[in-house]
């Protein structure tokens, strides 16, 4: 698989779930709520990271609380951080968003207190020509023109990928360097175009060595090739459209696996594509490129657990169905089979309800014993000293793997 640099943001989103999107001076009650990672690059990479791609994010992180929790997540993801600069003071970036249940569409309010990633920072990568590709988010232009001067002098033919989300100051600067520059649809009509085709033909002036991609939700998306070949395919669209939040960041990494994967320019926007419609027919990342080990063996992504949480699963142990769970603590997961030692009943009354109310023990739900996390003894209760059956689970790149029920074993109390 690939090597792939991002260089760009990483962000905390927090996500309300509306029936409708509320008038001005209104107050509704949200259906649900999530937190989880956002931000373009860091969407990107950990989509491509399912694919089994060795994606680095050069972003800046904060040190707070949020800024920790981003950090974690995406490591989590498999995206390496190794060369994001770590900032103590200021505080991670927060998206706020509306999501609208009635028809997937999103509004958000982002506050951010960091700085951005520099062109000093840049040059304190010292392995950027071993790098299979290179993609960029276009902010803070002024640097990043700079960034992309010195990564297409540093690199032979490895391709280099610029995002143009919005309109910035001395995006006019950057059109020479890459090789595929992917527009969205917001800046194409912010500068006055309404048809993919004119703007194409237009941005071909100002970078007429690069590829032209430009997402068009549900028309699709088009393609321009430097030598003035344009492409088209439809959209993809899911029987219900449940959550657009992210579906250009997942339109790009499935453009970049696809030409990494050795498609030709129009299979590549038909595989983004696909991918994108796939995204938006469902909540979150999960699962979108192919997983890194067998389906029946993917219990979960690992970032999909609450922190501390637990969740119940049946799988196949050598031919037969057995009932187990999973408990998070921070980044530690542990797994036990769904049975307590004192009567061999279930554990949990509720689905995935295996822990107590503070989230510190396994209870069982019959008699109230209370088991340790870590190693599954019980600390109190009708079986004290008894030992939950462990099972051997595993996190590679983020994703829950099951691999075998391990032995019951026994300890003196």
């Amino acid at each position: 698989m690939a090597r792939i640099l991002g260089t760009g943001i990483a962000t905390l989103d927090i996500i309300n779930t509306v029936d409708g999107y509320p008038s001005e001076d209104s107050e509704v009650r949200a259906l649900a709520q999530a937190v989880r990672v956002g931000g373009n690059t860091a969407n990107t990479l950990s989509v491509l990271a399912q694919a089994g791609h060795e994606c680095r994010l050069a972003g800046v992180l904060a040190g707070d609380m949020n800024g920790r929790r981003i950090a974690s997540e995406l490591e989590l993801c498999g995206v390496d951080l190794r060369h994001a600069r770590r900032v103590e003071h200021g505080a991670a970036p927060t998206s706020y968003i509306v999501l609208n249940q009635r028809n997937g569409s999103r509004s958000i309010v982002h506050f951010r207190d960091l700085p951005e990633f520099s062109i000093g920072d840049f040059m304190d990568i010292d392995d950027i020509a071993s790098c299979d590709w290179l993609h960029f988010e276009a902010r803070n232009c002024d640097d990043l023109a700079v960034m992309l001067a010195y990564a297409r002098s540093v690199v032979t033919d490895q391709p280099i990928s610029l995002e143009v989300e919005k309109e910035r100051d001395g995006l006019d600067a950057l059109w020479t360097y890459p090789d595929i520059i992917i527009f969205s649809r917001a800046f194409v009509q912010g500068r006055g175009f309404d048809a993919p085709e004119d703007f194409l033909r237009e941005a071909h002036t100002w970078a007429p060595q690069a590829i032209l991609i430009l997402p068009w939700g549900d028309q699709g998306a088009w393609a321009l090739s430097s030598k003035q070949a344009l492409y088209h395919s439809p959209a993809f669209p899911p029987d219900k459209v449940v959550d657009t939040l992210a579906a250009g960041d997942t339109f790009n990494a499935g453009l970049i696996h696809a030409m990494l994967s050795g498609c030709s320019l129009e299979d590549a926007l038909r595989d983004a594509c696909q991918l994108a419609g796939r995204k938006v027919g469902q909540h979150g990342l999960e699962h979108l490129l192919a997983p890194i080990a067998a389906p029946n063996n993917v219990l979960c992504l690992l970032s999909s657990l609450p922190d501390p949480g637990s969740r119940g699963f049946e799988v196949d142990d050598d031919g037969k169905m057995r009932a187990i769970f999973v408990v998070r603590k921070g980044t530690d997961v542990y797994g036990y089979l769904n049975v307590c030692p004192h009567l061999g009943v279930k554990l949990n009354e509720s689905a995935d309800a295996f822990l107590d109310e503070d989230g510190r023990h396994v209870r069982c739900a019959r008699h109230g014993a209370l088991f340790d996390l870590a190693d599954g003894r019980c600390i109190a209760g009708p079986c004290l000293g008894a030992f939950l059956t462990r099972i051997d689970v595993s996190v590679e790149r983020g994703q829950l793997i099951y691999t075998s029920l391990l032995n019951s074993y026994v300890k003196d109390s």
